[in-house]
């Protein structure tokens, strides 16, 4: 029998968003990925979503994520990326990470934020 050590960090990251049916890619010290938006004014538009996965994720989740092209964020809390000039980070912690520590948790969250951008064109 053969016995397989448990995924933590970057990698445990990676392993998720590949069962969930992407291609991530490691760039630097971030995993990156095309995801195409689901709800909200820009659904159907395919982004680049990059996540900082820390040393001992799933624990902790990613910081992030860091957005290209720049949609900016009705909420604000938009920061440089490391990633580029063609990229921003959006500062917002992931909701309901203790209740669903996955990356499939994390896309809920994302899919969240998109549909956040909505409030822009009702402002």
């Amino acid at each position: 029998m053969t016995t397989t050590e448990p995924l933590w960090g970057p990698a445990a990251l990676q392993a998720g968003l590949q069962a969930a049916g992407y291609t991530p890619q490691q760039q630097n010290d971030f995993i990156v990925f095309d995801y195409t938006i689901e709800a909200g004014s820009y659904a159907g538009q395919t982004i680049r979503i990059g996540l900082q996965a820390t040393a001992d994720y799933p624990t902790t989740p990613p910081g992030g994520p860091h957005v290209s092209p720049r949609l900016g964020h009705p909420q604000g809390a938009v920061h440089p990326s490391g990633l580029g000039t063609e990229w921003e980070y959006w500062s917002r912690p992931a909701a309901g990470w203790a209740a669903d520590r996955s990356a499939r948790g994390y896309l809920r969250h994302l899919r969240t934020l998109f549909a956040q951008l909505d409030e822009r064109a009702a402002a």
